[in-house]
């Protein structure tokens, strides 16, 4: 069945590489001429020249304050208020479950019975 490994045919002899043609510099673009210089045109005087302004004058501080005028100073509440104060914003926003029943439903489900 098997009579041999197959002939392989050699390989033919690759042909003599050419010579790369010589690399050409590209020709210098042609020199335009300069546009003319900008004709001088007569400029509109200058402004006089304004002195340094002033200093505005220190505020001036007044004696009696009202107490409508007195900054309110607010105590620093602990972080155990805040987040009471918080979270009793959030229980208004609840949907309490099992409402409307008269029997007892089962815990933790809010199905209406049938």
């Amino acid at each position: 069945m098997c009579g041999g490994a197959p002939s392989i045919p050699k390989p033919k002899p690759l042909p003599t590489p050419q010579q790369l043609p010589t690399p050409q510099q590209a020709a210098p673009p042609p020199v335009v001429a300069q546009p003319p210089a900008p004709v001088a045109q007569a400029q509109a005087p200058l402004p006089p020249q304004v002195d340094a302004p002033e200093a505005p004058p220190p505020p001036q501080l007044t004696q009696g304050m009202d107490g409508e005028d007195k900054p309110v100073v607010k105590r620093r509440k602990s972080a155990r208020k805040v987040q009471q104060q918080q979270s009793s914003g959030t229980s208004a926003l609840k949907i309490p479950l099992n409402t409307g029943s008269s029997k007892p439903a089962a815990r933790g489900v809010n199905i209406p019975g049938k």
